[in-house]
């Protein structure tokens, strides 16, 4: 008899979760435990993969070799030679096909398999990948958006609850939201999906609401109250403030603003019941008021009128959207799921255990036991994978089993679970890191273990690691209780293994600007060229906290260097190449022939480009892919395009297969709609990168589990996030008690109930803040580059947390903190760099570049350099906003007559620019330079133009240009006038003006010689500078 130990691991990251999970499975199936009998979960099929062949490695290993096989008995504390590890092998392969080496999910949609029919599915159900999933939710979404003029009163009540919610956000459409709702808040509502916990009074306040207002607030009363009753003594300054928040008061249900005055004494909300509070208030000597009795009384009565606004009508938006969630459910259930169609998101749902709230569970006790029963009975030891990841729901499934195996008097039954709560990342998701240790305290036979010894990263990586979170007094002092008694709990200090210790290594945090050089791009750029990760063989990580910072860092790499890039590891056949977006294109076109954008990019493709013209091509696409397969008119479309491409393109060639592959596994769909595949394959993967192959852009949470010899970390995270997404209050036992939109900080604060919701959900954005840097900087084995800017950071954020951790005072280069050998990558050497370790010479392109690259030039770029405040005019509206009015106003001046100013005057313009153009028509020389000759004249007014010169490709406008002719006909003089709106002072005078835009000029001079064929000692160049209405003749 076999007494096996229960586990829990708490493992740093880099320190071997992966092969202590594979360790223990060798270890029980030493102890003649069968294969099919061991299940081990983990959350991707990546790690499942690597898992299994991880186990695989290291018996052939030991089977091979006597030192292995010592080496092996050594780590796993068991007798075995290389004869016993040969029979293990062999038993794993004799049982591959029975082992339970799989993904959470793919258990989950087993056991739905199994139980289909008492689970209330008919037949066997279908697993959508997330392509089809997210094509069938935008279906459902659209059936309900679709048909909300049928839908019953409650949905009809919704719109109003929607228009306040949306406020603000007319511009988006009703699709984007309402998806917006779903994607955030329909876990939410599957999890709880009773209207009395959304936003009810009587869920969030039992013994009712502190501020609730019975009838209509008299915002005129409060003021005027407020005004009757200020104290005597005030000064002006401060009568001025006591005036101010009343104005603010009576205009509050529409602008929702107030004053410095009113805000302070909302900071003090929760003093008010004192008696009496003293608020800062006036300036000189005097700068303080008390505040006590009516005065007080009126105050508070204003603050209670305002918490009821923002609540009253957040109370309503949570009940508004549940409707809508309630609805999409009901449309949900009825177009995919009651067919058999199940995604990943559904599966923990379907399988919670009776009496959960799920409105998919609707298994009865009965079976349920049944189920569990079965279940138990298959499967002796469970393995864990990141269990710091598993949410409430997925726990609730398996929970009855592992409470089995646990409390087994036999001991012959086990569990093992595996996780680091500071890798937390999708609290987002409703993942639990707190889960972790409740496991391990409800059973008191769970023994725990510790991993802080890394085997990724260089010594300096982890010296960076520990300098960076090791002070727990000063992560409490920046963020939230809950949040440093979480971290502080999960927190060990890291050390180098003796595979890592000699490693040589780099890290430092470097500041960077936000609108001066070298801004955060330019700076990776820089490190990137300098470091040359490809060429040395590096593989190479660019990490961002959001999807579109990853966008637009890739997009600014491929500009500014010859590094190829990819956004995300994973390949996306129909994104990240030219072929793919022509496909994308044809599809679009065949679906929707007006579509401007995509016809215009199939132009550009047929203009610069060999091969039969795709924008034709679009109508036969339509055909074929309304009466043949999807694949095969894909695959014809897609050799069109191949004709476009050169014949060593074998990078092209690649993802086209790639992509009609996807069409395949589309055809397996039941939509023959267009728009339907074009969105499939937009979606559609294409494997991972290899890497080292390229430098990878992406988020933290994508990196998550992967690890790159060189990272550069954009640390963003600035600003204290408050949340604003309707939030569930969750008990101890992770049971959702009531759910509401949050309103203001200082609001909620001032309230018992909302203040628990306040401080859970800050916990939550601190912790996940927390674990987001910790989990860039972990992902580095040997040099790591933190980049931050310092603009607007406030208290609370992971920036100001490294600002007083690791200091604020850069050296020239920018650098704020350092540890190990800035020259680390002299020393870096590959299989794919050289033996040599010599420096590496970045290979260029092996294929010839088709059409050279054009440099963009724009003649009025200048218009954007940076200069001081006193150039632009003292005007209500901003610089740009007035300067374009004043060239709109001058665009509808034909010639001068004399009621060219009077149809100004009548146009609905600003006084300001009316103003100027008085005043510059004013001026004789103007005058006659907008006066009509006895020449033949052309006239040009804001004319756009595009040109190739040289290996430049110009765009321009022109302001206005005056072309005459000659008497055959022929332009042979021109004049160029360009409106300028600098101010003219002392400090900087009308010939420095025109200096400073003659470079323009001359472009402008260039261009229209290249257009007209008129000599540019023939063209005039004319600056008007409308604030002192005056002529410059360059």
């Amino acid at each position: 008899m076999n007494t096996i130990k229960n586990i829990a691991i708490s493992a740093s990251a880099g320190s071997g979760k992966t092969y202590s999970l594979t360790n223990r499975f060798i270890y029980l199936l030493h102890l003649d435990e069968r294969p099919d009998r061991i299940i081990a979960l983990t959350f991707t099929r990546t790690a499942a993969g690597e898992f299994f062949q991880n186990i695989i490695q290291k018996l052939s290993q030991a089977a091979e070799s006597k030192e292995a096989a010592v080496e092996l008995s050594k780590k796993i504390d068991i007798q075995a030679d290389q004869a016993r590890y040969n029979d293990l092998l062999s038993l794993i392969i004799r049982h591959m096909h029975r082992l339970n080496l799989q993904t959470l999910d793919s258990f989950f949609f087993r056991i739905v398999s199994a139980f289909s029919l008492e689970l209330g599915l008919p037949g066997q159900p279908t697993l959508m990948d997330e392509n089809t999933s997210m094509r069938m939710r935008d279906h459902a979404r659209d059936h309900i958006v679709y048909k909300l003029s049928d839908a019953d009163t409650e949905i009809q009540a919704f719109w109003q609850a929607f228009r306040q919610a949306t406020y603000g956000q007319e511009s988006r459409s009703i699709e984007s939201t309402i998806s917006d709702f779903i994607k955030d808040l329909y876990t939410h509502y599957l999890e709880s999906p009773d209207l009395k916990k959304w936003g009810q009074i009587q869920s969030i306040w039992p013994d009712g609401c502190p501020w609730q207002n019975q009838g209509t607030i008299n915002w005129e009363l409060l003021a005027d109250n407020w005004l009757a009753n200020q104290p005597d003594g005030l000064s002006q300054s401060q009568s001025n403030d006591f005036e101010t928040l009343a104005d603010k008061v009576r205009g509050y249900p529409k602008n929702e603003k107030t004053n410095t005055l009113l805000d302070r004494a909302i900071e003090q909300l929760s003093d008010l019941s004192s008696g009496k509070v003293i608020l800062q208030s006036g300036r000189g000597n005097n700068k303080y008021v008390t505040l006590e009795g009516d005065c007080l009384q009126a105050l508070s009565a204003i603050i209670q009128a305002i918490t009821w606004h923002h609540l009253h009508r957040a109370l309503q938006n949570t009940q508004g959207i549940f409707g809508i969630l309630q609805a999409y459910d009901q449309s949900y259930e009825e177009l995919v799921r009651r067919p058999g169609r199940i995604a990943f998101s559904d599966l923990n749902h379907l399988l919670a255990p009776s009496g959960a709230e799920s409105p998919m569970q609707k298994i009865d006790s009965e079976n349920r036991t049944l189920l569990d029963f079965r279940l138990d009975g298959q499967y002796d030891h469970w393995l864990f994978d990141e269990f710091q990841d598993t949410s409430r729901s997925q726990w609730q499934v398996v929970e009855n089993l592992i409470d089995e195996v646990v409390q087994d008097s036999s001991a012959e039954r086990s569990l093992f679970y595996v996780g680091d709560t500071k890798q937390c990342l999708y609290l987002w998701r409703n993942s639990d890191d707190r889960l972790f240790n409740q496991v391990q305290k409800r059973y008191t036979n769970i023994e725990q273990e510790t991993l802080s010894m890394s085997w990724r990263s260089a010594p300096a990586i982890l010296d960076a690691i520990n300098e960076t979170f090791d002070d727990n007094a000063l992560i409490g002092e920046n963020f939230s209780a809950g949040a440093a008694a979480r971290w502080q709990q999960a927190w060990q200090r890291h050390i180098p293994s003796e595979k890592t210790a000699d490693l040589n290594g780099y890290a430092c945090w470097i500041k960077v600007e936000k609108a001066s050089h070298p801004t955060r791009n330019e700076k990776i750029v820089e490190l990137l060229e300098k470091i040359q990760p490809i060429a040395r063989g590096m593989s190479v990580g660019v990490l961002v906290r959001k999807n579109d910072h990853a966008n637009e860092v890739a997009a600014y790499i491929r500009e500014n260097s010859d590094l190829p890039v990819h956004t995300g590891s994973a390949i996306e056949p129909a994104k990240d190449n030219a072929a793919g977006a022509a496909l994308l294109a044809m599809l679009r076109c065949a679906a929707h022939p007006s579509d401007k954008h995509a016809a215009g990019f199939l132009r550009c493709i047929d203009a610069s480009t060999l091969g039969e013209s795709l924008t034709t091509l679009t109508s036969e696409l339509r055909q074929r892919l309304l009466n043949d397969s999807h694949e095969s008119a894909v695959r014809w479309a897609c050799d069109k395009i191949a004709e476009h491409l050169n014949k060593d393109d074998d990078r092209h060639r690649k993802r086209l297969q790639q992509l009609i592959v996807a069409t395949r596994a589309f055809d397996q769909e039941d939509s023959r709609s267009i728009d339907s595949l074009y969105h499939y394959l937009l979606h559609s993967k294409g494997g991972e990168y290899t890497p080292g192959d390229a430098v990878i852009v992406e988020t933290i949470h994508k990196s998550k589990g992967l690890e790159y010899d060189l990272v550069i970390l954009i640390n963003e995270d600035k600003s204290e996030r408050n949340e604003r997404r309707i939030s569930p209050k969750i008990n101890n036992d992770g049971k959702v008690e009531w759910l509401v939109e949050p309103i203001k900080k200082e609001l909620m604060q001032a309230d018992p109930q909302l203040s628990k919701l306040y401080k859970q959900n800050k916990s939550q954005n601190d912790f996940g803040n927390l674990c987001a840097l910790y989990v860039g900087m972990t992902r580095a084995k040997r040099g790591l580059y933190m980049l931050s800017d310092f603009d607007r950071v406030s208290a609370g954020s992971t920036v100001h947390y490294l600002r007083d951790r690791l200091g604020s005072n850069a050296n020239e280069e920018g650098v704020l903190w350092q540890t190990g050998d800035p020259d680390w990558a002299q020393s870096f050497c590959t299989k794919k760099s050289s033996e040599s370790c010599e420096e590496p010479v970045m290979q260029k392109s092996s294929f010839e570049i088709a059409h050279p690259r054009l440099e963009l030039v724009r003649p009025s770029f200048d218009k954007l350099a940076r200069v001081t405040a006193s150039t632009f005019f003292d005007l209500n509206e901003s610089a740009s906003e007035y300067g374009s009015a004043v060239h709109n106003a001058f665009e509808q001046v034909e010639w001068w007559g004399d009621t060219t100013l009077k149809s100004l005057k009548s146009s609905n313009r600003s006084e300001s620019v009316i103003q100027c153009m008085n005043t510059c028509f004013s001026d004789p020389v103007i005058r006659e330079l907008f006066t009509r000759t006895d020449k033949e004249t052309v006239l040009w007014r804001e004319k756009s133009f595009s040109l190739v010169q040289d290996d430049k490709l110009i765009n321009g406008v022109f302001d206005r240009v005056h072309l005459h002719k000659s008497e055959s006909g022929s332009y042979e003089q021109a004049i160029i006038i360009d409106f300028k709106t600098d101010r003219i002072h002392k400090d900087y005078t009308i010939t420095q003006a025109a200096q400073k835009h003659r470079p323009q000029m001359l472009t402008y001079q260039s261009a229209l010689c290249a257009l007209t064929g008129i000599e540019t000692s023939s063209i005039e160049l004319h600056l008007i500078f409308t604030s002192i209405a005056k002529r410059f003749v360059l």
